[in-house]
């Protein structure tokens, strides 16, 4: 056996530990402490008979003495070990979670009483050993029991209270935040059922447009549409869709309008996946329509609508640009139950920031471009 194993089995019991230990483990703990008590007594009897002046070789002119004073550590170990070492895990158990100040402030009124109850332990036991023969006078001993425990107890009164007080601003806290979740996503969904009825009518007219002049194709985008239709529906239940369904609904719309519009609408999207990146249901789609009927559908030349999707620090930035100027000032941009005003809301809801919405146009383009 290696000559270090025994020492470090009987030094593992000074080991930090947060959790209390399980029951089973408990008797071997007190075995570990009640060895290191009766291998320290002795010293701890030395150390103190020097300090009074007595000669500490009396130690050694009685085996019965020296085993007393053994088990006088063992009783000195125990107390404090069972009381502040244990005492502390199962106290540091029953407040998980709270910050480091509150849970350090705690302990200390803890072990402040927990070490003045674990010295009248000690000394009332070691009075008792021998039948009575020793005894110890410890002036001022109760008083500062006493004492101890007011403080501790005092103490111990303004931090319950002080807890009970940030629970109750927790739970409060928690309620309000639930129900302003509840709100925003009452507020985000009815804001999105509006885009339903002003993209089918708007898109219906554009179907209408073709029934004279192309009515294959007007067939083929009545079926697209009926695919569209089918995301919008399942839309209007979440809060957040992927982003690449949401430009495969843009893709859908534009194919619509290209039948309707021919070369005069060019079209540029994302090519590669953002599968992984969420956006509200239908906040590009009015974008998209936006720049084609102020942009697009005003220009005999005609002109180009594109996405980007630039990541950036922290999130991604999404822009909807077309080749042409057709911006307004944005007072009259956004007005009540218009579509950009409902966009910018719903941006507000789902990115918490007050102006989510940018605009940017000069003589070359016109470009609406948020951040997720």
């Amino acid at each position: 056996m290696n000559p270090a194993t025994p020492f470090q089995w009987l030094t593992s019991i000074f080991r930090l530990h947060r959790d209390p230990p399980p029951w089973r483990e408990i008797p071997l703990l007190l075995l570990k402490c009640s060895i290191w008590g009766f291998l320290v007594g002795p010293f701890m009897a030395i150390f103190f008979m020097a300090l009074s002046g007595k000669n500490p070789l009396l130690l050694f002119q009685s085996p019965a003495v020296l085993l007393w004073v053994a088990c006088t550590g063992v009783v000195w170990a125990l107390s404090f070990y069972i009381l502040c070492g244990l005492g502390s895990r199962w106290v540091r158990s029953l407040i998980p979670g709270y910050p480091p100040s509150i849970v350090g402030t705690l302990l200390v009124v803890y072990n402040m009483i927990a070490s003045s109850l674990a010295f009248a332990v000690a000394i009332t036991i070691n009075t008792r050993l021998g039948g009575g023969v020793v005894h110890f006078e410890v002036p001022f001993f109760w008083q500062m029991l006493v004492i101890d425990g007011l403080i501790g107890g005092i103490l111990a009164l303004v931090i319950s209270a002080f807890l009970k007080l940030k629970l109750q601003v927790e739970r409060t806290q928690h309620e309000l935040s639930r129900k302003a979740i509840e709100t925003a996503r009452a507020q985000a969904l009815a804001l999105q059922s509006q885009i339903n009825p002003h993209f089918f009518f708007n898109t219906l007219n554009s179907i209408s447009a073709l029934v004279d002049d192309d009515p294959d194709a007007a067939k083929q985008m009545i079926g697209r549409l009926a695919d569209m239709f089918r995301y919008t529906l399942g839309c209007t239940h979440n809060e957040s869709v992927g982003l690449d369904q949401e430009l495969q609904f843009v893709r859908d719309y534009l194919a619509i309008e290209q039948a309707r519009f021919r070369r005069r609408l060019r079209v540029k999207l994302p090519i590669e996946s953002v599968s992984d990146i969420r956006v509200p249901g239908l906040i590009l789609q009015p974008l998209v329509e936006n720049a084609v009927k102020h942009g697009i559908a005003r220009s005999i030349e005609g002109g180009t609508v594109s996405i980007e999707v630039e990541r950036v620090d922290g999130g991604t930035r999404i822009s909807v640009r077309n080749t042409a100027d057709h911006a307004a000032a944005p007072a009259t941009l956004y007005k009540t139950g218009h579509a950009l005003e409902n966009i910018r809301a719903r941006l507000r809801l789902f990115t918490g920031r007050q102006d989510p919405l940018q605009i940017v146009w000069n003589a070359e383009f016109t470009e609406f471009s948020f951040e997720i």
